[in-house]
């Protein structure tokens, strides 16, 4: 995915968190703090409280639904930077917004209603979440936010994130 800014709206509410050495994170990318044991690695990761794009997100067992659900209290929200993992071997400090009406694209594409729940959506082939996908969801346990306007057969939509800082 490429650089998309995806804030168009309100108080970004911008804090800084710090990326781990060889990670790349894109402008846009849905973030989660590393704030439990067995997050990442397909559930045998130590906690280190880094921050990552959701897909290095996969828990043990890691259906997608289990690791919808699992980053639901991790969720950090929406990278304002970019950092470059293949040439960088230090821990980086990058800005992440808290707060805000983002733009996203959806998968899969549906009609949604301002209100409207929406969490991490992923590929089931291989339980990985998406960096900059989101889907429509009606159970809080995956909610990262909520849908800011009415679009039928969505493509791309406007949200307000909730995060675990907000």
């Amino acid at each position: 995915m490429g650089r998309i800014g995806r804030h168009v709206g309100g108080d970004a509410n911008v804090v800084l968190v710090t990326v781990t050495s060889g990670v790349t994170v894109v402008l846009g990318d849905l973030m989660f703090l590393d704030n439990a044991d067995n997050l990442r690695n397909d559930g045998s990761s130590t906690v280190n409280y880094f921050a990552y794009p959701l897909e290095y997100f996969r828990m043990s067992g890691g259906s997608l639904t289990l690791n919808r659900a699992g980053v639901t209290p991790a969720f950090l929200g929406v990278a304002m930077d970019d950092v470059d993992g293949i040439n960088n071997n230090l821990n980086v400090k990058i800005p992440i917004a808290t707060t805000g009406k983002f733009n996203f694209d959806m998968k899969p594409a549906k009609t949604v209603y301002a209100s409207d729940m929406f969490g991490a959506s992923g590929t089931t082939s291989g339980s990985n979440l998406f960096n900059q996908k989101i889907m429509k969801v009606t159970d809080d346990a995956f909610h990262l936010g909520r849908f800011a306007e009415s679009r039928q057969h969505a493509t791309k939509a406007d949200v307000f994130i909730h995060t675990v800082l907000a």
